[in-house]
């Protein structure tokens, strides 16, 4: 028996959450905030806990944790390609975006004290030149782990009956 499978709906429309509620904290001007990189995982933990459920009520409760895992892990793979699609196309709309990182960095290398205006200008001129590489694997190791962790969250909430026809013991 085939399962009824959930992620892709529940991948894009979680994906398009976050990309809002990135956009919010863009307009409020809050994204810059310590706390405001935290806010984009209540989306997508609740996207995930709404995909193990749809998933596991779509097949009967007949699924496993690992199912219903696995099906919110394949949510976070699309979650995540489709925001790092987004990042790059959200760098070009609001290019200030780069400027106000860089201006954050400057002034926490000045606040070390630890580091001459030339280092900080070198440090500056290689975060700039390697600013969409390291945006892209942020973004792909960081909601790939977390969404891991938040997968196997969700796949503990919904009722499990197990396997509808367990296959076989392998002799």
């Amino acid at each position: 028996m085939k399962k009824v499978q959930t992620h892709k709906t529940y991948g894009l429309v979680t994906a398009i959450a976050m990309i809002v509620v990135g956009l919010i904290l863009h307009v409020a001007n809050l994204s810059f905030k310590p706390w405001a990189q935290w806010v984009i995982y209540i989306p997508f933990l609740i996207g995930l806990i709404l995909n193990a459920q749809a998933f596991a009520k779509a097949n009967d409760h007949f699924v496993t944790f690992g199912q219903v895992w696995s099906s919110g892990f394949k949510a976070v793979a699309i979650i995540t390609i489709i925001s790092v699609a987004w990042s790059l196309l959200f760098v070009n709309i609001f290019p200030d975006m780069m400027e106000k990182g860089m201006d954050m960095a400057r002034q926490k290398m000045e606040a070390g004290g630890n580091m001459s205006d030339e280092q900080i200008e070198q440090a500056l001129t290689m975060t700039k030149k390697f600013f969409i590489p390291f945006m892209i694997g942020r973004l792909v190791f960081g909601y790939m782990f977390f969404g891991a962790i938040l997968s196997l969250i969700a796949a503990a909430i919904p009722t499990k009956k197990g396997e509808a026809f367990p296959q076989d013991p392998q002799v």
